[in-house]
């Protein structure tokens, strides 16, 4: 005996839409290479900025060192950009107009550190 579709269907899933990309943070603890090192890494923000702008990027704060109150950490400056997403950065760094301006910050720092942040709620 044929059984009728009707009896064997389930109503369909209902579709639940995905999580919102959970945002990143990045902080950039930067250290100028001596002589132009500050004013070429200014020449690269000019460039860079534009294009993290259009990927969602967004700058919470930028900071100048004064003293290194405790520890032996003390770069010349500190930033912290906030991204849609960690994989929105990835896509930032893969950029064909940044791959092109990316060497200007290497010639500009001798060091940095760069972490990936989740803010504290």
């Amino acid at each position: 005996m044929a059984v009728a579709p009707s009896e064997t269907s389930q109503a369909p899933e209902p579709q639940v839409p995905p999580a919102p990309a959970e945002k990143a943070y990045i902080l950039e603890a930067i250290w100028f290479r001596k002589g132009q090192g500050a004013q070429r890494y200014r020449e690269y923000l000019e460039s860079a900025s534009p294009i993290a702008s259009r990927y969602g990027a967004r700058r919470v704060e930028a900071l100048f060192s004064i003293e290194a109150l405790r520890g032996d950490f003390e770069p010349d400056y500190v930033c912290v950009i906030e991204w849609p997403s960690i994989d929105t950065y990835y896509n930032f760094l893969k950029d064909m107009h940044y791959r092109t301006i990316a060497p200007i910050k290497e010639e500009a720092i001798a060091r940095v550190v760069s972490l990936h942040c989740r803010r504290v709620m």
